[in-house]
């Protein structure tokens, strides 16, 4: 493993613009002199019409920092910029239906610099654009009802096949990474592929039950899908994609004191990887931590644009630091542990690979739970024992995705597959399942949230026609849901979490959103770039930092970490640090001993679930199992335990 540290000489460049001194306020607030160790930014904007949202994005070559803000009534402003040479370019906000050509000048801003830039708007007017979080090209954009004819296929497919896949996927007959496009398929492939998402078990793991639920798909149904998807998307059908025909309502005013920062991480060659981030975590020092598939993990100083990466130690989805040491668990094996002081990794693996974790999350004891997606279970690295140990979760489809721990220590995990969120009682070993989807339909949730009250919140990424995203609140003491829907077009809501005054904040393609529940309203961002936008990670001053995934690969911006400030002129500090009150952090109780130290060695986790003879049972009443398969598990699980007792002796 190599340790590489970016850091940027500021070059003088010929400006194109002067720099000006003291610049109007375009938020409301009194013009404020810019601290030394930054510049501002303002402009004016000249050429717009009723309908056009434009941003600025001035992107700081030196450092791979890049600020974003909205231009209201003809102005825009950016502060606490970190000095460098600077592309600013002028372009449409995403997801508009109105357009005009971009623009960019080059210019230095320097530490306590008040520069300008003005801007005419050319060529205004309508433009096509597409619904949906990632880039294409060498598409024809068409309207939903042309992709998908209506019918009786039609109606089957989006109660089966959207629980998972965009409308975008389908159409753009083209292979891409997921979920970005796929292979041409004829009729035969379509389906093989049909039963292969209805029939057998998921990913292939016994025991568990398949994608979606067959009842979605009864066998009269099965041959009207194929037919459907064979002549609706042939094999040499040219690349189609869905247009976009509406935009949510957007409040100006809260769109004009906003400003979006990101930090980019562009990885060296020698990676032939997707850029496949998931989520960030902040450390004790105020740092931001990025796992980056594949790759390495990133380290970004979001107070000087300083980013340091371990290379070689790729993640991808879940990452957790441990303040009490600063080490970094991530995505990768079962799980991976990274000293960054020595740069030891230590690597927990298991026999069975479906037992990689997607996500992780600390409780306040210390330990560290794991969310096994593709196994259907879930993990606990105990940090008294030093080692790690699993349970199948008995509930249908659950597939655990997104994982949190609520105020009173119980482990909550979306279930990918089936529509609910499911609890799980560390005191107890139970496990409870809430249904939250009303729909008859398959649909995925990502990743639930919990409030300061205890409720908890999700919302749907996967749904029927993937128009329908909703926003779910669960009472856990009564099971009630309350059910809002977000007005987003083709949301694709994919986390859901609460901030210092208990706004739940929904990540969504092209959109961060805010639930006020006292206002019952939503309020929804733009989002800088074309992109799905997953999970939120909130700072005590309630900056709300996220991830614009396919950006990173679809708009070549490599690895990001991206934070958005509701108020610009009301930033705190640029450094992120968790609140001790957050249901994220709830090592901020845990006042035990530290973990042992990385040692930089392979640790092997033993096969066999805490409940496998319980969840052999369960599978056996689901018809997920025969008698053989049972009896089977039973006699293992006899022998595993065996195996786990000399292998703690032994560690």
């Amino acid at each position: 493993m190599s340790i590489s540290t970016k850091t940027f000489g500021l070059a003088v460049a010929a400006c194109l613009l002067q720099a000006c001194g003291e610049q109007p306020s375009n938020s409301g607030a009194a013009p404020q002199a810019a601290p030394a160790e930054h510049g501002q930014l303002s402009g004016s904007v000249s050429g717009s019409q009723p309908g056009v949202l434009p941003v600025v994005y001035a992107h700081n070559t030196d450092k791979e920092v890049a600020y974003t803000v909205f231009v209201v009534n003809g102005k825009y402003r950016a502060v606490k910029m970190i000095p460098g040479n600077y592309d600013i370019t002028i372009r449409p906000a995403v997801d508009q239906l109105e357009g005009f050509t971009p623009q960019t000048v080059a210019m230095r801003i320097g530490g306590g610099d008040h520069a300008k830039a003005d801007f005419a708007l050319q060529d205004v007017g309508p433009r096509p654009n597409y619904v949906g979080g990632m880039a294409y090209d060498n598409a024809e954009i068409a309207p939903y009802d042309e992709v998908y004819p209506p019918g009786p296929g039609r109606d089957i497919l989006e109660r089966t096949c959207h629980g998972c896949h965009t409308v975008q996927f389908f159409p753009y007959n083209y292979p891409r990474t997921y979920s970005g496009g796929r292979g041409p398929k004829n009729k035969a492939a379509w389906g093989v592929v049909t039963d292969r998402m209805h029939k057998g078990p998921a990913f292939g793991r016994a025991g568990k039950a398949s994608m979606f639920d067959p009842k979605y798909l009864p066998p009269a149904d099965r041959d009207i899908l194929v037919d459907y998807l064979a002549e609706a998307f042939p094999a040499d059908a040219p690349p189609k994609i869905v247009q976009l025909s509406e935009e949510p309502e957007l409040d100006l005013a809260v769109l004009e004191k906003a400003m979006f920062v990101e930090y980019i991480y562009r990885e060296s060659d020698e990676y032939d990887v997707w850029p496949w981030p998931h989520q960030i975590d902040f450390d004790d020092d105020g740092n931001v931590w990025l796992a980056y598939t594949a790759c390495c993990i990133v380290r970004f100083d979001p107070r000087t644009g300083e980013q340091t990466a371990f290379e070689g130690h790729g993640g991808g989805h879940g990452v957790a630091v441990d303040q009490t040491d600063g080490t970094v668990w991530y995505s990768g094996d079962v799980v991976r542990r990274l000293d960054p002081a020595t740069g030891l990794v230590d690597h927990w693996v298991a026999e069975d690979r479906m037992l990689g974790s997607n996500t992780q999350i600390f409780d306040s004891k210390g330990n560290l739970w794991l969310s096994l997606l593709a196994a259907g279970a879930l993990g606990k690295w105990d940090r008294a024992s030093d080692s790690i140990v699993y349970w199948e979760v008995p509930v249908l489809r659950s597939r655990p995705y997104g994982i949190i721990v609520d105020h009173k220590d119980k482990v909550w995990f979306a279930d990918y597959h089936n529509g609910g969120v499911t609890r799980f009682d560390p005191d107890t070993e139970i496990f409870r399942h809430f249904p939250l989807v009303a729909d008859n339909a398959a649909t995925s949730i990502r990743r639930p949230g919990v409030d300061s009250k205890g409720m908890i919140w999700a919302g749907t990424w996967g749904n029927r026609a993937f128009n329908n995203s909703i926003l779910y609140q669960l009472n856990p003491d009564t099971g009630e849901v309350i059910r809002r829907k977000m007005g987003v077009p083709y949301a694709a809501a994919y986390n859901a979490e609460a901030d210092s005054e208990d706004n739940i904040w929904v990540s969504n393609d092209n959109y961060l959103t805010k639930y006020d529940q006292v206002a019952d309203t939503f309020t929804h961002f733009p989002i800088p770039v074309r992109s799905d936008t997953l999970k939120t990670t909130i700072t005590r001053d309630d900056g709300i930092w996220y991830i614009p995934r396919n950006a990173g690969k679809y708009a070549g911006y490599g690895g990001v970490a991206a934070v958005l400030y509701t108020d610009k002129d009301n930033i705190k500090t640029l450094a992120a640090y968790h609140s001790p009150d957050s249901a994220g952090y709830a090592l901020s109780d845990y006042k035990g001993p530290p973990a042992p130290k990385v040692r930089g060695v392979e640790r092997k986790v033993p096969l066999g679930a805490q409940n496998a003879a319980a969840y052999a049972q369960f599978a056996l009443d689901n018809g997920l199992l025969d008698e053989a398969d049972a009896d089977a598990i039973a006699e293992a699980k006899k022998a595993i335990e065996s195996i786990q007792e000399s292998v703690e002796r032994a560690d």
